[in-house]
């Protein structure tokens, strides 16, 4: 494809997918500080303000998932054609003035409006997809460790869980919801700004590789046989999205996804009530979910690094081994040893995978419709997605304890390890 030079940047010493890792992880930790992580800290105090029963706010958990898997192909597409700035702009925009809009809340359902349509709606368009396909589109080798980094931001947003069970007992859950409306436009709109869709439309190639105009020679590659060795590291098979599902591996590891986020969703949710429930206080609880993020972090660096130099596959299983272990030791152990257990093999492993199944699908269907396959991939997995705040909740109300849940959990995990020990790399398209 021809270049003009006026659409070229110029070229730094810092490699542009490398400022795009960081704008996608900044968004990411703002949003993980008030919805991933945060929504179960504010879970709590919305209930005992208004006497509702902890099905209401389930049932709005799961209808926004619902919401998120029926317009992710619709985001997915969009980001493919139109790129990620636009999208992330128009989100973040909605999402924060969402938050503020919700600290009005007076009744279930003007909670409901304003948390599907503007706040879950605009992650969806600008938070979630959008600046993870940008990060895919700029990375190859080096995929799983950039998308590591982004998800990095998850942890980060983490350990702002304490600090919001403090604001929340000193001020209000209300203002903390208008507080996060404030700072989800304070980052995230320069962070859109940041965002670029390819980068061979700036005169890079993935990973900071130049141009043809930079010969494999003097990447330090001489002989014949190593630039033909490079060249096929480097090759890439794209798939259309008819040609992704018509393949085993779309099935396995849609299902992955499926199991995979069944689990860490349900924990992220319910772990502050659940320890509540155990005897700890809110500022208490959400210390362990500020520890979970602490030590989740080097697993969301170091197993996506694993994942660019082994096979994804079975750094996933690993991961997902130990997930389960401590899940089982958590929920029969209890008290201080569960919670050790818990922190030491669950909080690693469960970030660990975030950045592996999006850089899998990367490795085996390519670029150019990531982000439509993506997108595919996610209502298939909205069935599990939908039910489980639901289904929690009324175990919770049923049993009066969140404990049976948690071991569901755990078997759960068990099946997200069968699925990904069946993925195959699919066979190329153009072939036969």
């Amino acid at each position: 494809m021809a270049m003009h030079h006026s659409s070229q940047l110029a070229q730094p010493k810092i490699f542009f997918g490398w400022w795009i890792v960081l704008a996608a992880s900044s968004i990411t930790a703002v949003s993980a500080t008030f919805s991933y992580y945060g929504f179960g800290v504010f879970f709590n105090p919305i209930l005992d303000e208004f006497g509702w029963s902890a099905a209401v706010l389930g049932g709005a958990l799961s209808l926004s998932r619902l919401e998120g898997g029926a317009i992710a192909p619709v985001i997915g597409y969009l980001v493919d054609r139109m790129g990620p700035r636009k999208l992330m702009l128009i989100g973040v925009i909605a999402s924060g003035t969402g938050y503020i809009l919700l600290s009005r809340t007076t009744s279930p359902i003007y909670f409901y409006a304003v948390f599907l349509l503007l706040v879950h709606g605009g992650a969806s368009a600008g938070m979630g997809n959008p600046p993870r396909v940008a990060v895919a589109n700029w990375f190859q080798r080096k995929r799983g460790t950039a998308l590591g980094l982004v998800t990095l931001g998850l942890s980060i947003g983490g350990l702002f869980a304490r600090p919001l069970a403090d604001f929340i007992t000193t001020f209000g859950w209300r203002n903390a919801l208008v507080a996060g409306g404030v700072l989800i436009w304070v980052v995230g709109i320069p962070a859109s700004l940041v965002m670029r869709q390819r980068p061979e439309q700036y005169g890079y190639l993935p990973d900071g590789r130049m141009p043809e105009t930079a010969t494999l020679a003097e990447d330090g590659v001489s002989s014949p046989r190593e630039q033909q060795k490079t060249k096929d590291e480097y090759k890439e098979i794209d798939f259309s999205p008819k040609q992704a599902i018509r393949t085993m591996a779309f099935w396995s590891i849609t299902f992955t996804l499926t199991a995979r986020n069944l689990v860490t969703g349900s924990v992220a949710l319910f772990l502050v009530p659940l320890l509540q429930e155990r005897g700890m206080s809110l500022p208490e609880a959400a210390t362990i979910v500020s520890l979970m993020a602490l030590f989740g972090m080097p697993g969301r660096v170091g197993f996506g690094w694993l994942g660019d130099h082994f096979d994804k596959r079975w750094v996933i299983a690993f991961c997902f081994v130990l997930q389960s272990s401590g899940l089982v030791l958590f929920t029969t152990l209890g008290g201080g040893s569960g919670i050790f257990f818990f922190l030491l093999l669950y909080a690693p492993t469960y970030a660990g995978v975030n950045p592996l199944i999006p850089a899998l699908q990367g490795d085996y269907f390519g670029r150019q419709w990531f982000g439509t396959i993506r997108g595919i991939m996610t209502p298939m997995s909205t069935l599990a997605l939908v039910s489980s705040p639901f289904l929690f909740t009324l175990i919770h109300d049923f049993t009066g304890s969140y404990e049976p849940a948690f071991i569901v959990l755990a078997v759960a995990n068990v099946f997200a390890l069968v699925f990904i020990a069946i993925t195959r790399r699919p066979s190329d398209p153009s072939i036969g």
